[in-house]
């Protein structure tokens, strides 16, 4: 009697480890759009066309990118969504278009070749951008208005603090977002599922292996 319960749960327990095993091949890792607007710009609108990149108005942006750009500024700049998913005017395979470049150069080429420019509308009701403005600093005063002191100099600070904003709000205005093609992160809950799944069916065989072997 004993032996034939344990015959049945080795039986059992290969099945399901079988089973278990199985469960990556016929549920293979699907690759994801990766969105990140973490990497940020000083430039504005005019040098960014000028170094090659695409800008984009936001009201131009298809429905799924304009969702696409809010959601990576509200999940602090980064944001994946399953290929297929994604939205037409981002350039997800633009590494492949590479070529032949200097390995100093390649990393500003593929920057721009897989980046898209978004241009933001005044006054939108949108996430703050996370583009480096707070980088961005006045330019020192000349020696001779510090030296000479008074209103003058005064104004002059006012002047450089009024120009500082202007700056920041071009700045902001435009707002970097990279995108590429790859595998999930580690943590993505299909792959550690699928760790899961792997685990489970090794254990089980293992076990069931043990358990059909006992005399």
């Amino acid at each position: 009697m004993d032996r034939d319960l344990t015959d049945t749960a080795a039986t059992v327990l290969l099945i399901v480890g079988v089973a278990a095993l199985l469960v990556p091949a016929l549920f293979p890792v699907q690759q994801v759009l990766y969105h990140e607007t973490r990497s940020g710009t000083t430039s504005n609108g005019s040098e960014l066309r000028e170094q090659g990149y695409t800008v984009i108005g936001y009201e131009n942006l298809s429905e799924r990118g304009q969702e696409i750009y809010v959601a990576a500024l509200e999940s602090r700049g980064e944001y994946t969504v399953p290929a297929g998913q994604g939205a037409p005017e981002f350039p997800y395979d633009g590494a492949d278009e590479l070529g032949d470049v200097n390995r100093s150069e390649e990393p500003a080429v593929r920057q721009r070749l897989t980046s898209v420019v978004i241009e933001r509308p005044d006054d939108a009701d949108l996430p703050p951008p996370d583009e480096p403005v707070d980088r961005i600093r006045a330019e020192p005063p000349q020696r001779e208005g510090a030296a000479a002191g008074g209103p003058e100099t005064a104004t002059r600070g006012e002047e450089a603090a009024q120009q500082l904003e202007q700056r920041r709000q071009v700045v902001g205005k435009y707002d970097l977002m990279t995108v590429r093609k790859g595998t999930p992160p580690a943590t993505d809950s299909g792959t550690l599922l699928r760790l899961g799944s792997v685990l489970l069916g090794t254990v089980s065989v293992g076990l069931g292996g043990y358990l059909r072997s006992r005399p």
